[in-house]
């Protein structure tokens, strides 16, 4: 999977792979590895990197062109993603079976993501977005900047 838009956003913000490894809190190689696609990129990082570059993870995907600023929920674990999933997957009448089978993996080892006992891969969940038009700025907590109210 490669992640074009986030070399671009880095370098339109004059921040070299290093700069953007110490937001992050990991070594420069992994960053580097991250952004050439060689491995995955953990959700919870975009999320990260979308709050830090003021933009959205579908954005960073490049599964969309909007860079509006999403408002993303401060904690963003592994269960929270997991619940997300399963509450999504529920929405659309589907079963574990049925998003297993789009990821061509066991419904056992769909069951950990939604569990929150495993954290879903990157590619991964962009198949099941694509698949099933699930937007990934809400499975990650996501709302529109414009959309959140102000309370005194």
């Amino acid at each position: 999977m490669q992640f074009g838009k986030i070399r671009d956003l880095r370098e339109d913000h004059d921040l070299k792979q290093i700069d953007v490894a110490k937001i992050l809190g990991v070594k420069r190689t992994t960053y580097a590895m991250w952004e050439l696609g060689d491995v995955n990129f953990p959700i919870e990082k975009l999320v990260e990197l979308a709050k830090y570059f003021h933009t959205n993870v579908e954005y960073m995907l490049n599964l969309t062109s909007d860079k509006r600023e999403i408002i993303y929920e401060k904690d963003i674990s592994v269960e929270f993603i997991g619940n997300q999933l399963k509450r999504y997957r529920l929405r659309l009448k589907k079963t574990q079976r049925e998003f297993a089978k789009v990821l061509n993996i066991r419904q056992s080892s769909y069951s950990y993501y939604e569990d929150g006992k495993t954290r879903i891969p990157t590619n991964k969940l962009v198949t099941l977005a694509m698949t099933y038009h699930i937007p990934i700025n809400y499975i990650c907590g996501g709302k529109r900047k414009e959309n959140i109210s102000v309370t005194l």
